[in-house]
């Protein structure tokens, strides 16, 4: 059995504290990044965002494109509110159509009273037409808005500088003074136009 006296207890003791104090110092040291060498680069998710758009407007939120809220939300407010009007005008229709169906003489529909069998059919018809238009409108309309929330994440660092531009101008050669015999595939005018672009 190894027996401490009492300064060696205290020098070990004092010893294992500074030793302890060192390493979890070194640990937190290397943990910590180097702002110069390693960079924290925040990155924009496109993926986030296209789930972020199955909510309209969540997409359009997080690519922080706020003008485009209003857009969205009156693309859905105007093809949903012509889908609604055209489902209730198709169902108003279609019960005057039954009823003049199954108990012609004891109808009193107000609509059955006023058309004919074939031209409420054709107009029931009519607003079942747009009514299912109205409905695939408003799912391409979502599909739509998902599709710009991705690609606006996609080119979210996309970055546009002040001096790209794209100038075209027509280009115009005339021959002046007569020359020899054409060669063939010696081009003497050069016409058409020249495009300059500039970063």
């Amino acid at each position: 059995m190894i027996m401490f006296g009492k300064t060696n207890l205290i020098r070990y003791s004092l010893f294992a504290t500074i030793f302890t104090i060192s390493v979890c110092l070194t640990n937190t040291i290397y943990a910590q990044p180097n702002v110069q060498s390693d960079p924290i680069i925040v990155t924009h998710s496109p993926k986030k965002a296209t789930y972020l758009a199955l909510v309209p407007g969540l997409g359009q939120i997080y690519n922080k494109k706020y003008w485009k809220l209003p857009i969205v939300y009156a693309g859905f407010t105007a093809t949903t509110y012509f889908a609604i009007w055209n489902r209730g005008e198709y169902l108003k229709y279609n019960e005057a159509y039954v009823c003049v169906l199954t108990d012609p003489e004891n109808c009193d529909n107000e609509l059955a009273l006023r058309y004919d069998s074939d031209q409420l059919k054709t107009i029931r018809d009519y607003y079942r037409r747009n009514m299912e238009l109205s409905f695939i409108l408003t799912g391409v309309w979502y599909i739509i808005q998902i599709l710009d929330a991705s690609v606006d994440a996609h080119l979210y660092y996309w970055e546009v500088n002040d001096n790209l531009s794209v100038k075209v101008e027509p280009v115009i050669q005339q021959t002046i003074m007569p020359l020899p015999q054409i060669v063939p595939g010696n081009d003497i005018n050069h016409n058409g136009l020249k495009i300059t672009f500039s970063f």
